[in-house]
């Protein structure tokens, strides 16, 4: 088999044993990332990393990729090259009509334990934001589309209605 056949066979393999992102989640995605940097880096608060940035989540060798998450200034190393040496301030998940819930629980669950202080899983389905703190552990606060998203003490003043995310 030549390389490129054998490239192309891999690159068949990955994309069934890790379904994409759909549309809506990568539109709901760049809306968090739009309003959230646009309101950190105005009042220079800290960092916001897209879905491809790698945390490295104590204890050693847990990592996570949020969709959206944001790291406050005063915590975050200068010039990161390479993963990302700490857990994120606040971790954003968008969950996919695919997603097993079980399996978002287990990253919120790992978020909290590795020191993420506020976790917002968005779900289209529901077009609702299930809010979770280290102290509630895996018992949410949801809010939907009449409701407001806050930033409480991690960013604070930072807040964006629900229904801005599925408009």
């Amino acid at each position: 088999m030549s390389t490129d056949a054998t490239a192309a066979l891999n690159l068949q393999i990955e994309e069934e044993l890790l379904p994409m992102a759909g549309g809506v989640h990568g539109e709901i995605e760049a809306i968090v990332t739009i309003h959230l940097g646009n309101y950190v880096y105005e009042n220079k608060l800290g960092r916001v990393f897209g879905s491809q940035t790698t945390f490295e989540l104590p204890p050693v060798g847990r990592e996570r990729q949020p969709d959206v998450a944001f790291v406050k200034l005063e915590r975050l190393p200068v010039n990161v090259e390479g993963n990302v040496p700490l857990a994120p301030d606040l971790a954003v998940e968008v969950n996919s009509p695919t997603d097993d819930w079980s399996a978002v629980e287990k990253k919120v669950l790992d978020y909290l334990q590795g020191g993420v202080r506020l976790v917002w899983v968005i779900s289209a389905v529901s077009q609702a934001v299930f809010i979770y703190h280290p102290a509630s552990r895996l018992i949410p606060k949801v809010v939907g589309m009449g409701d407001e998203l806050d930033g409480e003490e991690v960013i604070p003043g930072f807040k964006l209605k629900v229904s801005q995310l599925f408009d």
